[in-house]
């Protein structure tokens, strides 16, 4: 029987997202891999992440994982890069990949069969990259101080900064289906409050958008970022 995959590939922004061809150039590449190693695609999930720092979140990876348990399947990407750059997560994902292993395409290899000292100079390498580009993109930003009330509306660009926040942020709730998450943690607690919702979600092991454990006030933020209004989901 030929192994089970499930391919993952990520985006930096909506219109790579939206226009898929930076999806379908790593599907491509994961589809190659498996023919090499005799496995079939069972499945693909697709995300749109942005920053260099934890490119696939701890939450997006946890419901990857309950989706590869599900169909008793393995993750693959298609770059080490495409997973994350942050030396922290990758060493993360490793241990991660002990319970279902995760396949680099480009490496032709999965991440059980890297050693852990090998994967810490990967990780480093990779964390080096990331550090080097903020730096670039910092140096190219220098000389533009000041534009703001010179072409540009102040409350304008904060307008657009909230817009692409509160839509990258529903993206990532729809990924480890935040919604359903509180909901059914309502409907389980005998007082539904924020603190009590929040630890409920931590001892299900859902984290945060930034991979912490849930807090009420960090809760409370993502709701209202979300536009999800407390009382009428408790009413859910």
């Amino acid at each position: 029987m030929k192994k089970k995959i499930i391919a993952i590939a990520r985006v930096s922004t909506r219109a790579q997202f939206a226009k898929g061809t930076s999806v379908d150039s790593q599907i491509s590449q994961i589809e190659e891999y498996c023919k090499m190693i005799d496995a079939e695609i069972v499945d693909t999930i697709r995300l749109q992440t942005s920053g260099s720092k934890m490119v696939m979140q701890a939450g997006m990876l946890a419901k990857a994982i309950e989706l590869a348990e599900k169909l008793d399947a393995e993750l693959a990407v298609s770059r080490l890069d495409r997973v994350s750059r942050n030396a922290i997560c990758l060493l993360q994902l490793k241990e991660a990949s002990e319970k279902r292993d995760i396949h680099i395409a480009s490496l032709g290899r999965s991440m059980q069969s890297i050693s852990t000292i090998e994967m810490q100079m990967m990780a480093i390498v990779a964390d080096n990259e990331r550090r080097m580009t903020q730096e670039r993109v910092k140096r190219a930003c220098r000389g533009r101080v000041g534009i703001i009330g010179n072409g540009l509306d102040a409350k304008e660009v904060q307008a657009k900064s909230l817009a692409k926040r509160r839509a990258m942020t529903k993206e990532w709730a729809e990924s480890v289906g935040l919604r359903k998450e509180v909901v059914h943690a309502v409907k389980m607690l005998r007082t539904p409050n924020l603190r009590n919702v929040a630890s409920f979600l931590t001892g299900r092991g859902q984290l945060s958008r930034t991979g912490k454990p849930w807090t009420s006030g960090a809760l409370a933020a993502q709701l209202k970022v979300l536009g999800w209004e407390w009382e009428k989901l408790k009413a859910s």
